[in-house]
């Protein structure tokens, strides 16, 4: 199973490894999900982590590091159409799922889920894609 699961997603993961979405991506990485993301990924979870929760530099730069090494990177091409009407800096992460070619993009963001499946890539929440591993977190 190919994934890319959003930003947010990942800033869980590293901010609060024991809440449902830190524990629901351990829970895949155990079942061998393979997670992708993009450059453009990478430089917004660094910005979210020093801008919106006003970690270290150290800290983003170690989690950085630990997602480099749990997600394959993508390139994106240099001209990334437009998917999310509502919000454009959305585009780049639908785009790394279709550059991906994911099963599934896993978000939280209310406009990216309207769109429900982009080429192959389907569109679904935490809690479904819990559901769809199998996973529970009781």
């Amino acid at each position: 199973m190919k994934v890319v699961v959003d930003t947010m997603m990942w800033v869980s993961f590293s901010t609060f490894p024991h809440g449902f979405r830190g524990r629901l991506i351990e829970a895949a990485l155990e079942r061998r999900v393979r997670f992708f993301v993009s450059q453009y990924q990478l430089d917004e979870f660094v910005n979210t982590l020093l801008e919106h929760f006003e970690l270290s530099r150290r800290f983003a730069n170690n989690s950085r590091q630990t997602l480099e090494i749990l997600a394959k990177s993508v390139p994106l091409p240099s001209r990334i159409p437009r998917f999310v009407e509502r919000d454009p800096k959305d585009d780049a992460i639908v785009q790394t799922a279709v550059s991906a070619k994911a099963d599934y993009l896993v978000t939280a963001d209310q406009e990216i889920l309207k769109l429900k499946k982009v080429g192959n890539v389907e569109i679904i929440t935490a809690a479904e894609f819990a559901r769809r591993l199998g996973w529970s977190p009781v």
